[in-house]
């Protein structure tokens, strides 16, 4: 058997988004990302926010379909294939979800524990397109 390949981490997630400027704004006032670059073709506006070691590549194409509502609720997202959220890891998850909740981000799902004995705890938000967004507390 061969050697895999050699790989140095997560570079970046991409997200298509009905709103590039919005979804820029939601980001940097909600999570402290910055934006890093932008680009794109004819259709197609692209951008890169970025805070520490994390990237994310925001789409917004003229061609894209809505998200639909099974996407948007932890319940039925697991049901729909493909990539189905994004997780950032937390310090501490309860103070995390406290200052969501006082700039009036909706907690669609409250902190529970992994059902893997480790400790580790979640919650999920969304975005201001309705993607889901965990918070992830490592045990």
């Amino acid at each position: 058997m061969t050697q895999p390949i050699a790989l140095t981490g997560l570079h970046h997630v991409g997200a298509t988004v009905s709103d590039l400027d919005a979804s820029i704004a939601w980001y940097r006032e909600t999570l402290g990302f910055e934006l890093l670059s932008t680009y794109g073709w004819p259709g197609v506006r692209a951008a890169f926010i970025g805070r520490d070691d994390i990237r994310i590549e925001l789409f917004q194409n003229e061609a894209a379909t809505p998200m639909s509502d099974d996407r948007r609720r932890p319940d039925t997202n697991l049901r729909i294939g493909g990539i189905g959220h994004l997780a950032l890891g937390v310090a501490d998850l309860e103070a995390a979800v406290a200052d969501l909740r006082d700039r009036q981000v909706e907690i669609v799902a409250p902190p529970r524990e992994v059902p893997d004995g480790s400790g580790s705890r979640f919650a999920f938000i969304q975005d201001n397109e309705g993607m889901l967004v965990e918070l992830f507390e490592q045990g």
